[in-house]
């Protein structure tokens, strides 16, 4: 983990608090406010990022980060994150883009809903550590999960 400042831990500590309380998936706490939502996996990241929403100075508190999380949180550019559950590879995402952070159990891989194997999120960016290219190779196979193929 890496130190966090005053107004970093604050802010974690309200979106963590929120979070809990709400039963949301991800909040964003900053400068403009809360932002929330209870769509799970990537969804809600994915269109906050469609918006051009900037998040520098925010922080963040997910139920679960994986790589393909982290790297789109490094693209929305958060200080600080809290992740109730966090993979290995996001783990070293968050360390190698200096964002603080906080977790409450750490696995080696996110498994998918099915139980069965690796998130197809954090399967689909096993390959890179940029957070442009992430977008790019989310954006694909999230339109290949909902039968678009493309």
């Amino acid at each position: 983990m890496i130190d966090l400042q005053a107004q970093e831990n604050a802010l974690l500590k309200a979106a963590a608090e929120a979070m809990e309380r709400e039963e949301y998936s991800c909040v964003m706490n900053g400068p403009e406010g809360m932002f929330a939502s209870r769509e799970k996996g990537v969804k809600p990241l994915m269109a906050w990022i469609d918006e051009g929403r900037d998040f520098s100075g925010y922080a963040a508190a997910d139920q679960v980060v994986g790589k393909a999380a982290a790297l789109l949180y490094v693209k929305m550019g958060i200080g600080a994150l809290y992740a109730r559950l966090l993979s290995e590879k996001a783990l070293g995402v968050l360390e190698e883009n200096g964002i603080a952070f906080l977790a409450g159990e750490m696995v080696p891989y996110i498994i998918n809903r099915r139980g069965d194997g690796m998130c197809p999120m954090e399967q689909s960016v096993l390959d890179t550590d940029n957070p442009a290219e992430a977008v790019v190779a989310l954006k694909k196979r999230m339109a290949e999960l909902a039968g678009g193929g493309k």
